[in-house]
């Protein structure tokens, strides 16, 4: 790698780094706390690649690979704080494929598509056509317990008690409360797959040569502030619009045991730039492209 593009790479990781740190140091994530985790993750990206490279995957290979103290690398491999939470952040929650059935099944669905209200359960009555909440969470999240479920998406308002035992979906999307367990796995999700997409990307025969789809929409000189909240109220209807549309195309096609599965989805959000960490980057690449000068 010549020393330029490194500089620019380096210009471009500090300026992605900035929200993260941000997120760091407000909630007591301390820099020998992040550094640890950082020290983590190019152990585990060098014995990957130690191994897609069919080589054999050595202590003293991912040392020198990564540029990483020996003894630290003994130490990250021989480390298994992590286990719990990998498991955690591969775990699919239970509250977004309940909301996506009821909105998907056409067993919670009235005339003309509309989604029935639902009863938590029988009470006892004859009725017994397996279409009441309780059924829905049992077939689709037979190890959750109804009653939980059913807590959480009305604290946080994706379901609405309309009383008589009877329930209403008001959302097809569930966002846990910030910084929840579940909320920081799902930033740290969304910040990789769409790292990983644009990696993925900057390597021309990627998918074969295509690329994965990504696009972004935004202003040359900006928009007046008081148009802010009109713009975020249409991309919130424009977008949720769309998101459902994938949704119930991926739903048709999403089932278990399938041969030769892969997880895909997509993610779209609305962002304000941040001036200051574009001043600073911008400085940044500007001193990277002065040291290509005197390179030359």
């Amino acid at each position: 790698m010549t020393q330029s593009v490194k500089d620019k790479l380096l210009a471009a990781f500090r300026y992605l780094l900035k929200p993260l740190v941000r997120l760091a140091l407000k909630n007591g994530v301390s820099w020998p706390d992040f550094s640890s985790a950082l020290k983590k993750a190019y152990v585990d990206v060098a014995s990957r690649q130690l191994l897609a490279s069919k080589m054999d995957v050595t202590e003293e290979g991912i040392s020198l690979m990564a540029n990483v103290d020996l003894q630290d690398v003994r130490e990250v491999l021989g480390s298994a704080g992590d286990s719990h939470y990998g498991r955690r952040a591969h775990a699919v929650s239970p509250m977004p494929v309940v909301l996506s059935a009821w909105h998907s099944d056409p067993k919670y669905a009235g005339p003309y598509g509309v989604l029935r209200d639902l009863e938590f359960d029988h009470h006892g009555t004859a009725n017994n056509r397996g279409d009441t909440f309780s059924d829905l969470v049992n077939k689709y999240c037979p190890d959750y317990t109804p009653k939980a479920i059913l807590d959480e998406l009305l604290r946080i308002g994706a379901v609405a008690d309309i009383g008589n035992g009877c329930y209403r979906a008001m959302s097809r999307s569930y966002i846990p409360d910030p910084l929840s367990a579940e909320n920081i796995f799902y930033f740290a999700r969304v910040m990789h797959n769409h790292a990983e997409t644009l990696e993925m990307n900057l390597r021309p025969k990627a998918n074969g040569g295509r690329g994965l789809i990504e696009r972004s929409v935004f202003t040359q000189y900006g928009i007046p502030k008081d148009q802010h909240n009109a713009f975020d109220e249409f991309i919130r209807k424009r977008g949720q619009a769309f998101a459902d549309d994938v949704d119930r195309w991926l739903t048709d096609r999403d089932a278990e045991g399938i041969k030769d599965g892969m997880q895909v989805g997509i993610s779209f959000y609305h962002y304000i730039v941040n001036e200051e960490d574009e001043r600073a980057l911008s400085g940044d690449l500007e001193n990277a492209k002065e040291g290509d000068t005197r390179e030359h």
